[in-house]
């Protein structure tokens, strides 16, 4: 007999092993809440009547959830690894209301609810009210900002709270404060507006922290992405080019870097971000107090030419001064660069022979080619003269050498600018047969027959094109970002909320137009070889 009860008992208690094992599995993805199903939920509302709004917000840790006012709905990061979720860790403003989550199948699949937006419902109610909320869980960080106070025209004191389970241990919102300030200048054109952040503490002390799992720092570019319909040729370019300049000896050839976020800005949802370390000495490796950093941010033709300007500026460029008092002596690295490279004249005029004497004395010859190459191969228009630093290294004798790097990277993969196309962006697969010119500084001394650098240039065209280059490392990169953005919705969001502006998940485009301007290249760099 106690044989037998043991048997029994046993088998029931490897029943409820089996049972507990199959729930656990069929709710590895299932909120671990109360959870009403849609016949109580019927009844709830059959007898209570929400006659006006129920005051109230939705907590998670007891820290606000990220609510959009304009549909009414709130969003909060979610990973489909991490358990929190399943812990009851939802809670309401108001005490007196209960929470009760609406039954739905998506729960156990919460992998395609963030891949397809989902909005999950949940009950509010008293004793004699009742009211239905949604949620959205998303596959990206999320950061919330509310202004405060207006300090200029395009300024703002903000509060800062970022939600992000993805680059830390422990999912706990991070909270500071801030200045925000409108940022751009052909993309304030666009209805939505990209920022720079300057992250600081309640008495205004800087705050520098990681953001999505960036370097800490206290200033931020917030880049809106709105142009490229794709949201990823400048992340290719930028990981491209630290791919780069991780082959170089130098530190002073990293470039930016970028990860993806989602805003919500005075409780108003505004779409997919991409958060942008600053180039700055930090990022170059440079003393702030000795070296010098040159921003170009305009053709030379569109600035005077003028070689000392007090007000930071010199032929299309700005001085990034690391909080010095603005010298002439500052400019004179770049003013001898400028006379080297031909840029002071009406049209571009260079000495071949002098510009190619210049690099060897004063620039990295590597970071110069491999600068070259990069803007040809990736058909970087808008960063033929602009949109590059100047980093100059000042050594104690007086000398000094220079490095470029390149950012705002968005018109490349056949992108350009035009003035008259929606997102004044056109794209043209012809381009990748366009041989870019005019301010490309190594066409001229490849036309000039310098046998030394046409034999160098070939030398690391053929690493690149053969490594980083190649259209499956292109691809690669472009498809891994792809993914992030359509599978954790942000990309679908975005587009609902700007559908105005382009939007495709297609890679296509990008990656036959990078095909073919390897193709082109090759034939192109191949024949100066043949002819030297």
């Amino acid at each position: 007999m106690k044989k037998k009860f043991c048997l029994i008992t046993g088998s029931l208690l490897m029943l409820i092993i089996v049972v507990a094992l199959f729930f656990g599995t069929q709710l590895r993805n299932a909120i671990m809440v109360s959870v009403i199903s849609d016949r109580q939920q019927e009844e709830v509302f059959q007898t209570l009547v929400a006659s006006e709004k129920l005051e109230y917000e939705l907590l998670y840790k007891q820290e606000p959830v990220p609510y959009d006012e304009r549909t009414a709905t709130y969003y909060l990061p979610q990973t489909t690894e991490e358990s929190w979720l399943w812990e009851d860790v939802f809670s309401l403003s108001e005490e007196t209301l209960r929470l009760q989550w609406c039954e739905d199948d998506y729960w156990k699949d919460m992998e395609t609810a963030i891949a397809e937006g989902h909005a999950f419902s949940f009950v509010v109610s008293n004793d004699t009210q009742v009211e239905l909320g949604k949620i959205v869980f998303t596959g990206l960080p999320m950061m919330t900002i509310e202004r405060q106070q207006i300090l200029d025209e395009n300024q703002y004191y903000c509060k800062i709270r970022i939600f992000d389970p993805f680059h830390n241990n422990r999912y706990d919102v991070a909270k500071c404060n801030g200045f925000l300030e409108l940022r751009g200048r052909t993309s304030k054109a666009f209805p939505k507006d990209g920022w720079e952040l300057e992250l600081c503490r309640e008495n205004g002390t800087s705050y520098k922290t990681s953001l999505f799992g960036l370097r800490e720092d206290d200033d931020w570019k917030l880049n809106a992405l709105y142009p490229d319909a794709s949201k990823v040729r400048e992340m290719i370019a930028m990981e491209l080019w630290n791919q780069m300049a991780e082959q170089t000896e130098s530190a002073q050839d990293a470039g930016t870097n970028m990860a993806y976020f989602e805003l919500m800005m005075d409780e108003e949802y505004t779409g997919l971000y991409g958060a942008m370390e600053q180039l700055d000495y930090k990022q170059f490796s440079l003393n702030k107090n000795e070296d010098m950093i040159y921003k170009s941010y305009a053709w030379p033709l569109e600035r005077h030419p003028e070689f000392y300007a007090p007000e930071q500026e010199l032929y299309g460029h700005l001085i990034k001064t690391g909080g010095r008092e603005i010298s002439e002596s500052m400019w004179e690295p770049f003013k001898e660069y400028v006379l080297a490279a031909g840029y002071h004249m009406e049209e571009i005029n260079c000495d071949t022979e002098m510009f190619y004497q210049y690099i060897k004395d004063h620039m990295n010859m590597e970071n110069f080619t491999y600068a070259e190459l990069f803007v040809q191969t990736l058909y970087a228009f808008d960063n033929k003269y602009k949109n590059f630093y100047i980093a100059a290294d000042l050594r104690d004798d007086g000398d000094y050498t220079l490095w470029k790097i390149p950012w705002d990277l968005n018109y490349s993969f056949g992108d350009r600018f035009d003035v008259e196309a929606n997102a004044l962006t056109t794209f043209n697969l012809e381009w990748s047969q366009e041989l870019m010119t005019g301010f490309m500084l190594s066409e001229n001394l490849l036309e000039s027959g310098n046998k030394e650098f046409v034999e160098f240039l070939n030398c690391k065209w053929k690493e690149l094109k053969q490594g980083i280059l190649s259209v499956e490392n292109v691809q690669r990169i472009a498809q891994e970002n792809m993914d992030l953005l359509t599978e954790s919705g942000a990309f679908a969001r975005d587009a609902k909320r700007w559908p105005e502006g382009p939007h495709s998940t297609s890679l296509e485009e990008i990656l036959e137009f990078h095909s073919c301007r390897l193709n082109f290249l090759e034939e192109h760099y191949t024949s100066y070889l043949n002819e030297n």
